[in-house]
């Protein structure tokens, strides 16, 4: 098991170019991602890595580890998820993440479903967006990611990922009722907004959906929480546009008004293709499509 977690660490730094980047992606020291990588080598019994100026690169060895590791961890991975279902139980842990509003929407009604269902799953949910789950499904650290989509935004290839659409998720613009916001985005063109940080999928979607309507928002605040969003727009400090996922109880009594068809984000699940025959992962989808779809 240790020998798959340091193909792993290596697929992440083959990933990512930089041992930095593997620590920061996986929440892990620089040392402790140094440490696997050196083990892995050690156990091979060749160098995997030389000195490239101030960084590092694969060696002719680390070249061909790099060919056929992916190939190994998926043959391992599917060779497990075959066993499991040679025991005819739904047992074993299931490893959850969702972005904020999915995580409230979702995961108390997924607890209480496989509960109910499947009470030998143990579901562990985690909070994390795209830009953490993705790579923490590659590293084989959480089973199922829950991701959002905005309208046309890329979406990044993964074609050893296997999707499950689960619908749409309208958006809203939040705002104090005095603004007026179902007078609609121009109508708030010289109000402050907040918005979430700047790279995110959400943020970019929201500015160019404020371009379309003739304006550059003034963005006074930002923060990815969206009960924060919702209680800056509720005091009348910003505007705000959040997800209809957000439950009502957490929005703070602001005014919302549904955005006009087509600007919605799309929801999907994804797993390791190599992870989608384990009988407890299938599982714990059907369950998280049901709770979603209602």
């Amino acid at each position: 098991m240790s020998e798959i977690r340091r193909l792993q660490t290596f697929l992440e730094f083959v990933r990512l170019g930089t041992v930095a980047a593997v620590a920061e992606a996986s929440q892990y020291s620089t040392s402790a991602v140094s440490q696997q990588l050196e083990r892995l080598a050690a156990g091979f019994g060749v160098q995997l890595l030389e000195a490239d100026g101030r960084g590092l690169r694969l060696t002719p060895a680390g070249e061909v580890l790099a060919e056929l590791a992916p190939g190994l961890l998926g043959d391992w991975e599917l060779m497990r998820a075959r066993l499991d279902a040679t025991r005819g139980e739904l047992l074993g842990t299931v490893a959850v993440a969702a972005f904020q509003t999915g995580c409230l929407a979702f995961f108390p009604a997924l607890i209480a479903a496989l509960r109910q269902r499947a009470p030998g799953i143990e579901l562990g949910c985690v909070q994390a967006e795209p830009e953490r789950s993705l790579p923490a499904l590659r590293a084989r650290e959480i089973d199922i990611a829950v991701v959002e989509r905005y309208p046309g935004r890329p979406v990044e290839p993964h074609p050893e990922l296997a999707e499950t659409p689960l619908g749409e998720d309208g958006m809203l613009l939040a705002a104090p009722e005095a603004w007026r916001p179902s007078e609609g985005l121009a109508g708030l063109s010289e109000r402050p907004w907040v918005f979430e940080p700047q790279g995110s999928p959400a943020r970019a979607w929201a500015e160019s959906l404020c371009h379309e309507a003739g304006f550059a928002p003034r963005i006074a605040h930002e923060t990815s929480d969206v009960v924060v969003q919702c209680a800056l727009a509720a005091s009348g400090a910003a505007a705000a546009l959040i997800p209809a996922l957000t439950p009502e109880s957490l929005r703070g009594g602001v005014h919302c008004v549904p955005l006009p068809r087509g600007h919605a984000r799309t929801l999907v699940a994804l797993t390791r293709r190599s992870a989608a025959e384990r009988p407890a992962v299938r599982a714990t989808l059907a369950a998280l499509e049901s709770v979603v779809r209602g």
